[in-house]
């Protein structure tokens, strides 16, 4: 005989199973309701601060605000003035120490040195701002443009001819110096550096987000070790030595840049900030800074509404670029010797977190950045070991409490409150779903 097929029976949900779901949705509810009761209560609360805080500042802020608005309403000359001014106080900073006494640390943050450090590197930050906070293109191996300004330097002043011909024991030549021509060297790096950016912008634009991100990191990295194994190009792990100083001999005029230490080098990284954020302003005041944006907003709408967007990212590329390479010639120039593990990974990290903290999109904020992760180690130099640490510290800090930087554009810090505007107006609308 053959089995019998066993007949399955429906089984029937017990009322604890039934009611599961609905008690589910009734906690969610509950817990979507206290989220929201805690928001109102949160931003009660800083909105009565805030109001105490004002009341209290109202006869400091009262006046301010006035001068602010009659700043503005003049803004014509007001702004070129502060402008002036601003440069002014930056350029005497090196004499602080002189003319007055000043603690320790004040006199680290002031020194020569440290200030040139700081301005070469607000120079890269203005650069790597473009393409970061204007264009929105996360690039990782920006540090690839400013090594291939400095070797650009070793090689046209003739330093690496020289460091090739004392190794090789021949001593042939005499030491490079300096002479006016070798001023084009800084449009020789500007035009190499340009054509290093279109040639790595070409292939790799129309890659967004993570994906560009990989790619530059690897261009930085295949620069970097490039340059570690050419040796006869570019002197390999031994590096340049012996890059001359800058001077100026031009009629009655002698002027000479000396060591590492010498204030000029920070004049000149100086005259060459001023000038990027005049010619960054410009351009972000301009159709192309109004297609970068576009393209960081929403690429594909800037596409359909007729922008050009590979011209337009290879452009901000293009700028970040020759920046780079601008501040790499003078940087050669001042330390004297280039090697390839200054141009590692963590210089580029360091400058895109000068763009993050001063605020994306923002020149002043790129400056104030710089000012930020350069200074503030030289400022808590005194606690020795820790001073990385405490560093660390404040930056963290910073970013949990101001994200959106220190000096953040107007249009970026609109766009992080509308952000938590419509994050507050989608969990209202889904408390009582």
């Amino acid at each position: 005989m053959a089995e019998e097929t066993p007949v399955k029976q429906d089984r029937t949900p017990s009322d604890d199973e039934a009611g599961r779901p609905a008690r589910k949705q009734t906690w969610q509810r509950r817990w979507r309701e206290r989220k929201a009761d805690l928001r109102e209560k949160r931003i009660t609360q800083t909105v009565r601060l805030r109001t105490t805080i004002s009341k209290d500042l109202q006869p400091v802020t009262g006046p301010l605000a006035k001068l602010r608005a009659k700043i503005e309403e003049h803004r014509k000359w007001t702004h070129p003035l502060i402008g002036f001014l601003l440069i002014a106080v930056a350029a005497l900073l090196p004499y602080l120490d002189d003319w007055m006494d000043l603690p320790l640390w004040v006199s680290r943050v002031t020194s020569g040195s440290a200030l040139a450090r700081f301005a070469l590197f607000a120079l890269f930050a203005l650069g790597l701002n473009v393409v970061v906070g204007f264009a929105g293109l996360l690039d990782l191996g920006y540090v690839a443009f400013w090594a291939l300004g400095a070797y650009t330097a070793g090689i046209a002043t003739g330093a690496h001819s020289f460091t090739q011909a004392r190794i090789s024991g021949t001593e042939e030549g005499a030491e490079p110096v300096f002479a006016m021509w070798m001023w084009g060297i800084l449009l020789l790096a500007l035009v190499v550096a340009v054509i290093a950016g279109v040639i790595l912008g070409s292939p790799t634009l129309r890659l967004r987000g993570d994906y560009l991100a990989i790619v530059t990191l690897g261009f930085g990295e295949i620069i970097r070790i490039t340059a570690n194994n050419l040796d006869g190009i570019t002197g390999g792990p031994r590096g340049v030595r012996n890059v001359p100083h800058p001077r100026i001999e031009a009629g009655g005029i002698n002027v000479e840049w000396g060591t590492l230490l010498d204030v000029k080098y920070y004049w000149l990284l100086l005259t060459l900030v001023v000038l990027w954020v005049i010619a960054i302003r410009l351009l972000d005041h301009s159709r192309i800074g109004r297609a970068w944006v576009a393209i960081r907003e929403d690429e594909v709408a800037a596409a359909a509404m007729g922008v050009p967007i590979v011209k337009m990212k290879l452009a901000a590329f293009a700028i970040g670029a020759c920046t780079a390479g601008v501040g790499g010639v003078v940087y050669a120039e001042q330390v004297g010797f280039i090697s390839p593990p200054t141009f590692n990974v963590v210089q580029s990290i360091l400058i895109l977190s000068m763009v993050v903290i001063g605020g994306m999109g923002s020149i002043p904020g790129a400056i104030v950045g710089a000012a930020i992760v350069v200074l503030l180690p030289e400022m808590f130099r005194g606690l020795e070991d820790y001073r990385f640490f405490v560093f660390g510290l404040a930056i963290v800090l910073m970013m949990i409490f101001r994200p959106q930087g220190v000096l953040p554009s107007k249009r970026r810090k609109a766009e992080l409150l509308g952000e938590s505007q419509g994050e507050q107006l989608y969990d209202a609308s889904h408390a009582g779903s």
